[in-house]
């Protein structure tokens, strides 16, 4: 930060502060209006991003599309395969990804470690300590060591020579065994700060997000707090900067038209929403970069509709906002130094011409909030991936896109389905009106009898009997084929989501287990995305920030390794092993060795494993079950199978 000295005096005069501002929140404006722009004329799969949006939407909630009522009134049913598929997919990851206990991450040293200057010392010293010791224990006397003139012997030198060079590998691994415990201790530091950040609960959300929609978003924000501490023996209220995470809708996510994700491109933009209550509790809070003269005017004069967006209805792609509330854009952008400046944002002159990525709001065509993102190494605090990346683009392909036009193809179906059995359920009537007085009283009962006058010029029959032909078994196996080739196209059989009509391979452990393997390679897919893409960046940066700490217990030259896909790999390796390991159990178990229970927990933890809810089929015993376990396995200890097969 600059000094007093250093420091450069921002203008005096109010009216140029505000033409600074305005000039600001003008540009963020029209870059929203631009990615707007993109977003609705792009292309995936045929169809817009808006309309993606939409269409699955209105898919997961089982809403008709309106193209598809026309020329099909009163169709109700709807066949839930997209939400089936988004839910396993959610469910499953959720089962390797949100787990507070264990996040998905880990932070190993790196092979040469390069730590700070103390702890260098440090090893350096536990270095020379073993040396000294080595020296101690030969009981070499200092006339040994020393010549007359003052000086080492020659063969002390070698020796010494030798010994340094030992020594450095000795250094080495002593400044490994610091960096490993300083990550350790980083490891446990970063676990609770996701769990202050809510980290588990937002990531839960965006995996709902990732299945359904072309992209997931997450933020990371400083959010002042209202917490209790212990100060002298008192709890005090006191408000505190804490780290959050946020789960941005996907709506409101605006990309650059030059962006492959949140984290590059030319800009980011948020579109949010603020209550007038919101923007009065950050008046005051100058260390959030908030300018407490422009929210007051907001919240005086504000004018709700500022974007001109509709904010009347509750579509997916409309903005309603509620009495009360006005929309806001928050945008993460590079923006000069002598701009900053003008804003507030503290710089040194030799600054001024350099570029930082700055966090804007604007609301009301004002900046409210201007200053450098919250990020050690001047990243965005944004991050974004896809269940399917398409190279050079922030939108991907979803689950819910991949059997989209399957989902619609399938609703008709089960229309027509419905349709012919309501037709085909009694026969239809035709009545010729002439032949009965009154025509309006013939009814279709059983065991009635209805008279007719046929005359000489009509003398056919009154009533004709048509029966319609019922197509509903072809329509059904139809149905059918199409839900099995959205399973193809998605790459998710229907057995992960429950459906337990397994045929062929599957009807054994070994072959579900192979077919499980080859059903997650999509999921492999989805789990390096959401790696690489949002938890290596997001947990670099809190480690980043704990770096820059007061706590030198934790620092040292480490790497992320995000491990949410070595995770679902070693599940997978898990229930391979399990696969095979059953059939020698039966085995075990006729032969009485093992307990039957050892074996229903193994088929239990296997089909768990595959994502299968076995709470809903196999439901376990608890902790009566593991008493029992416990009492066979003392009762049979020491016994042979011969034993217990004579008992």
């Amino acid at each position: 930060m600059a000094t007093h000295k250093e420091q450069i005096d921002l203008p005096n005069d109010e009216d140029e502060l505000e033409d600074v501002h305005d000039s600001l929140a003008e540009q963020v404006t029209e870059y929203f209006r631009q990615a707007k722009s993109h977003r609705s004329s792009l292309l995936v799969q045929g169809k817009t991003v808006d309309d993606w949006f939409r269409r699955l939407d209105d898919a997961y909630h089982k809403i008709h599309d309106p193209e598809e009522l026309i020329g099909r009134p009163n169709m109700r049913s709807y066949f839930g395969l997209t939400q089936i598929k988004v839910n396993a997919v959610g469910s499953y990851m959720r089962s390797k990804y949100a787990n507070p206990a264990n996040p998905p991450f880990n932070i190993s040293p790196t092979p040469i470690v390069e730590l700070p200057e103390n702890k260098q010392e440090q090893g350096l010293e536990r270095v020379k300590g073993q040396l000294l010791s080595k020296l101690i224990e030969v009981g070499i006397p200092p006339e040994a060591i020393m010549g007359e003139d003052g000086f080492l012997l020659p063969e002390v030198v070698r020796f010494i020579e030798q010994q340094s060079k030992e020594a450095k590998e000795l250094l080495r691994q002593e400044e490994l065994h610091i960096a490993t415990d300083a990550t350790a201790k980083m490891v446990k530091l970063i676990k609770d700060q996701l769990v202050e950040g809510h980290f588990t609960q937002v990531l839960s959300e965006a995996l709902f997000d990732i299945a359904l929609f072309p992209v997931m978003v997450v933020g990371y924000d400083n959010e002042a707090v209202v917490d209790y501490q212990w100060n002298k023996n008192k709890f005090e209220k006191v408000t505190v900067i804490r780290p959050t995470f946020r789960r941005i809708n996907p709506v409101n996510a605006f990309f650059a038209p030059d962006s492959t994700n949140a984290q590059d491109g030319s800009y980011f933009i948020e579109l949010t929403k603020r209550t007038k209550a919101q923007l009065s509790s950050f008046i005051g809070k100058e260390e959030l970069g908030y300018h407490d003269d422009v929210l007051k005017a907001i919240i005086e004069n504000g004018d709700a509709n500022w974007l001109g967006l509709d904010v009347e209805d509750k579509g997916v792609l409309d903005y309603f906002l509620v009495e009360d509330e006005i929309h806001t854009l928050r945008c993460q952008m590079l923006i000069q130094g002598q701009d900053l400046i003008d804003y507030g944002v503290k710089l040194k002159d030799s600054e001024c011409h350099d570029f930082f990525n700055a966090d804007i709001e604007v609301c009301d065509n004002r900046v409210i909030r201007c200053q450098i993102v919250a990020h050690p190494k001047g990243e965005r605090t944004y991050f974004s991936a896809s269940y399917k990346r398409i190279a050079g683009e922030p939108y991907g392909i979803s689950v819910g896109m991949m059997i989209y036009d399957r989902q619609q193809s399938i609703n008709r179906t089960q229309y027509s389905m419905l349709l012919n059995a309501f037709y085909a359920a009694g026969p239809m009537l035709e009545i010729d009106a002439d032949k009965f007085n009154d025509p309006s009283k013939i009814t279709f009962e059983p065991y009635v009898r209805i008279f007719s006058n046929p005359s000489r010029e009509n003398n056919g029959r009154g009533i004709t009997q048509h029966n319609i032909q019922l197509t509903f078994p072809q329509l059904f196996n139809f149905m059918t084929n199409e839900i099995r080739l959205a399973d193809d196209e998605c790459g998710l059989p229907s057995f992960l989501n429950g459906n337990a009509g397994l045929q062929g391979a599957g009807q054994t452990l070994g072959g579900l287990a192979m077919m499980t393997d080859n059903a997650v390679l999509g999921l492999e897919d989805c789990a390096f995305n959401i790696d690489e893409y949002f938890i290596r960046p997001a947990i670099t940066l809190i480690y980043a920030h704990n770096l820059l700490g007061d706590d030198d217990s934790v620092k040292a030259d480490a790497e992320i390794i995000p491990t949410g896909l070595l995770g679902l790999k070693a599940e997978l390796e898990k229930a391979k092993e399990l696969a095979g390991l059953v059939p020698q159990a039966s085995q075990f178990v006729q032969q009485g060795l093992v307990p039957q229970q050892l074996v229903t927990d193994m088929v239990r933890d296997y089909l768990k494993s595959a994502g299968i809810d076995t709470d809903r089929y196999m439901p376990s015993r608890g902790v009566q079950s593991d008493l029992n376990n416990a009492q066979l396995a003392s009762q049979t200890s020491g016994l042979d199978g011969r034993s217990l097969r004579i008992m």
